[in-house]
């Protein structure tokens, strides 16, 4: 379960993060939006870093189909 939630949400939501990190280290408007951009690119980049490294499950049907392509008796 988790490892279908790392790879179709956390993983984009922390790509998400980062965008927003470097819109606030872009905008001159608001000051602590600014100080904290960084902050927050750093951290999207942390989860983005962790949530990669963690492989999507392994599903049956491509073992099956595997199965089929050698032949093997079941």
């Amino acid at each position: 379960m988790f490892r279908k939630l790392s790879n179709k949400l956390f993983e984009p939501l922390s790509m998400v993060i980062i965008v927003i990190g470097i819109i606030t280290l872009c905008q001159p408007w608001i000051l602590i939006l600014h100080r904290k951009g960084f902050l927050i690119t750093g951290v999207g980049l942390a989860l983005y870093i962790f949530f990669s490294h963690v492989k999507p499950p392994v599903e049956e049907e491509v073992v099956e189909e595997e199965a089929e392509l050698v032949n093997y008796p079941r």
